[in-house]
């Protein structure tokens, strides 16, 4: 999207007066907030686990003690997801606890069943058909969470009873399942793992009395105890890790509060963090390092943008929720008892486009003689609603500024610094790689514009707020009048 409008300088007697710098843009769209909705759920026993490999295709698992369910949709990103029931193995009782699906075709369920054995389920064919997978014997464990780094690496974790901590692995799809050991300090049930690389897990669990996190950094030749923070006495029951030294763990609600801890350097150290609610958290889901959502017993999801302090969401409904996959930026599912399904495709609702200010002035300036420089923001609204993930530039360039034969030089304007900070339904803040400052070209007739701003790749998803600092250059021997000048600001597709 490309505007151009007049920019002057309005001069008094001995004076340089900056005027205003008015950009006409086309108006931008009203941004479209991550607004949680509920969708028809094809079940109404609870569904504890939920994963999306795109924005698209979705599946969720859960079920009761006469049957385990197993339901997928392939228009997640629609107003309203149309979602079906797909046929587990025979034998498939009770309920599956947690899935993961690493594309539209390879996905891995795992849960129980009334003996206590491992419940495992695997499709290769997008749920077409799944069949039932061995766990290693001899083991009579329920299995509680799975995570796979690629369609053929999978760990998953459990217990019995909530102690003897569970933790069996596969290379292969699951053809055939390895147990692990556990740390010999580890004595109660693992609740959820996350495997951010073949080699790199973490797996969290505890009891009443017991928050447990260990982690393994050699594929799971050996799982060492991680120390979480001081007077945790309460389970933690969900992981994400988006990278293989940031992650978020949730747990039971602890001295009125809910739990969250997180790592930035691996695990070495986990801290708490202000988590917005006084319920139990279940699960945390994240599509970058800093922007994540957490939910909970009725009804609770909590959000953070900048990856420490959280606030929470309207969920629409007090129904404990289970699991949450925010993956793919640009759509999420969450999940919980009686079947419910929530959704949002947030950051997704069309192009791109920025609204500019109605106008921009410099401060008047005394002309003195000596070379002078005057700043003043410009403030700009990038929207990106492509929901493509390819990241935006801002370029600019301009005319020279001219009054009554006198002009200013060629290189008098430039943007010396910048800043983003988020708006209404941001998705994802940008990540700016430009080094100021940088000069706005300007000739008789408008050069090649340059990049001034822009969001790398995974970055900038939905409205934010862009702060450009512009610096106007009086030399010496300006002389008085009205400048005017044409800005053309355009914003495009990729960093």
């Amino acid at each position: 999207m490309t505007g151009r409008r007049a920019a002057r300088i309005i001069a008094l007697p001995a004076l340089v007066a900056a005027g205003a710098l008015a950009l006409g843009l086309a108006g931008a769209p009203a941004a479209r907030a991550a607004v949680w909705t509920a969708e028809t759920s094809p079940v109404t026993t609870p569904v504890y686990g939920v994963t999306c490999p795109d924005a698209s295709d979705c599946w969720a698992v859960g079920g009761s003690s006469g049957a385990a369910k197993i339901i997928h949709t392939s228009n997640g990103a629609a107003t309203s997801p149309t979602w079906s029931a797909q046929t587990p193995p025979s034998g498939a009782f009770s309920q599956y606890n947690d899935i993961d699906c690493e594309n539209a075709s390879d996905c891995i369920a795992v849960g129980s069943v009334y003996a206590l054995a491992p419940l495992i389920s695997a499709t290769t064919d997008g749920g077409a058909t799944w069949t039932a997978q061995m766990p290693p014997g001899p083991v009579t464990v329920a299995l509680q969470g799975i995570s796979c780094a690629s369609s053929a690496d999978c760990v998953a974790v459990g217990g019995v009873l909530g102690t003897f901590p569970t933790i069996i692995s596969t290379t292969n799809g699951g053809s055939t399942w390895t147990s692990e050991t556990s740390p010999s300090t580890t004595h109660t049930q693992l609740n959820d793992v996350a495997c951010p690389s073949a080699t790199v897990c973490y797996a969290v669990g505890g009891n009443s009395g017991t928050a447990t996190i260990i982690g393994t950094t050699n594929g799971g030749a050996t799982w060492t105890a991680q120390t979480t923070p001081a007077t945790d006495d309460v389970a933690l029951n969900g992981i994400t890790c988006p990278t293989t030294t940031v992650c978020f763990a949730v747990g039971n609600a602890i001295t009125g509060t809910g739990e969250i801890v997180a790592t930035t350097n691996g695990g070495a150290t986990w801290t708490y963090q202000s988590d917005g609610t006084s319920q139990a958290l279940n699960d945390v889901s994240c599509w970058d390092t800093t922007d994540c959502v957490a939910v909970g017993a009725s009804g609770t999801i909590v959000g953070t943008s900048n990856g420490t302090g959280w606030s929470s969401q309207t969920s629409g409904t007090s129904d404990a929720l289970y699991d949450v996959d925010v993956s793919p930026q640009t759509s999420g599912k969450v999940v919980g008892a009686s079947g419910t399904i929530l959704g949002y495709t947030g950051c997704a609702s069309g192009g791109l486009s920025f609204t500019p200010p109605a106008a921009v002035s410099w401060p008047s300036t005394a002309l003195n003689g000596r070379n002078q420089s005057i700043t003043t923001p410009l403030t700009l609204a990038p929207n990106d609603q492509t929901g493509s993930g390819a990241g935006w530039n801002l370029s600019a360039t301009s005319t020279t500024f001219t009054s009554s034969g006198h002009t200013l030089p060629t290189a008098a304007t430039q943007i010396t610094a910048a800043s983003a900070s988020s708006a209404g339904g941001t998705c994802s803040l940008p990540v700016n790689q430009i080094s100021y400052p940088v000069t706005i070209p300007a000739a008789a007739t408008s050069p090649a514009a340059v990049k001034v701003f822009d969001a790398a790749a995974g970055t900038g998803a939905g409205p934010a707020t862009v702060v450009l600092t512009t610096s106007l250059s009086l030399p010496a021997n300006a002389r008085v009048g009205t400048y005017s000048s044409t800005w053309t600001l355009t914003l495009a597709s990729g960093p």
